[in-house]
């Protein structure tokens, strides 16, 4: 079985059987986590010129980028936003096993 490597990530197989309109579909969260980290980059450059909220920016960005990395690497969606700019809320709900 091939494995699929994004950026240096063994993507989880539950990860590729998402359907093309899925929200959380691979092309949508590659496509965000490199906004993200061009993001995170901007704000981390203008936080070392002491522009003021880049420094928290950069910290939010990041974040978020490390939890779309957990999701191509578990399959887990542990963000309570998801989206190219976190604009949408996710409505969880609880499953008993």
């Amino acid at each position: 079985m091939a494995t699929t490597l994004i950026q240096g990530i063994k993507v989880h197989p539950s990860v590729l059987k998402k359907d093309k309109d899925h929200p959380l579909h691979i092309a949508n969260v590659v496509e965000w986590l490199k906004h993200n980290e061009d993001m995170r980059r901007i704000h981390a450059k203008n936080a070392r010129k002491k522009l003021k909220g880049s420094l928290a920016q950069s910290l939010i960005y990041e974040g978020y980028v490390r939890e779309l990395r957990h999701y191509l690497r578990t399959g887990d969606w542990i963000s309570n936003f998801y989206g190219k700019d976190q604009e949408h809320k996710i409505i969880w709900r609880t499953v008993a096993a």
